[in-house]
């Protein structure tokens, strides 16, 4: 049984993305899957970066168009 749900959206933004975003975002997923597994605290490349809620851009309710 899934444990979530893929919304259209995401999958738009997902068929977007270059190779190399796609492989990047898919590297990114398994860090973070395997953080979650051994219970630690998240490695600093999974943090949130300072500054990424930018005021009066639209452009901090999708990540994936930072990464373009």
């Amino acid at each position: 049984m899934p444990t979530y749900e893929t919304l259209p959206r995401f999958t738009a933004d997902l068929d977007r993305l270059t190779p190399e975003q796609r492989r990047k975002f898919r590297q990114t997923v398994a860090a973070f899957v395997e953080d979650l597994r051994t219970g630690g605290r998240f490695r600093a490349g999974l943090r949130e970066a300072r500054g990424f809620w930018v005021s009066g851009s639209s452009s901090h309710l999708n990540p994936i168009e930072r990464m373009r």
